[in-house]
């Protein structure tokens, strides 16, 4: 028994020394610097009630789009299933999206129900920023898509 807890300790611990702090990637809106496609920050998006769509997801970015506008919006940490979104739905005080406001997420193409054993996501805005989708990705983004 103490040579099981032992072993799993020791595979856990090469884990994490792994991934040393030194090759950490930047996260939210950091991770697009210097690509063309990331454009001002905006204080508020007032199309929240008519999204076209959704798309480029990560763990705390996503793209939301109404016709040829589209802005990347960044959540605070982790949403843990918003890379993986099949719907998303707005949350918002007032008829524009603004910080603090929030993106809810579900993996479910059904509904907001609970597939992946998270739930339904509540995923508070942090920044929201023009995104020009028919820009040129940088080439660091290119390889991470």
């Amino acid at each position: 028994m103490r040579l099981t807890v032992i072993a799993l300790s020791t595979i856990f611990l090469a884990a994490c020394a792994s991934q040393a702090p030194g090759d950490a990637k930047p996260k939210g809106v950091a991770q697009f610097a210097g690509d063309a496609r990331l454009g001002e920050e905006v204080n508020k998006i007032c199309f929240t009630s008519t999204i076209d769509g959704f798309h480029d997801a990560t763990r705390d970015t996503v793209v939301l789009s109404k016709g040829n506008d589209d802005y990347l919006i960044e959540v605070y940490g982790n949403c843990f299933n918003l890379d993986q979104a099949e719907q998303l739905a707005v949350d918002s005080s007032l008829s524009c999206l603004n910080r603090g406001d929030h993106i809810i997420t579900s993996d479910s193409i059904s509904g907001f129900n609970n597939t992946s054993g998270l739930g339904v996501q509540r995923c508070t805005v942090k920044s929201m920023h023009k995104w020009d989708s028919r820009a040129k990705p940088a080439p660091e983004a290119e390889k991470s898509e």
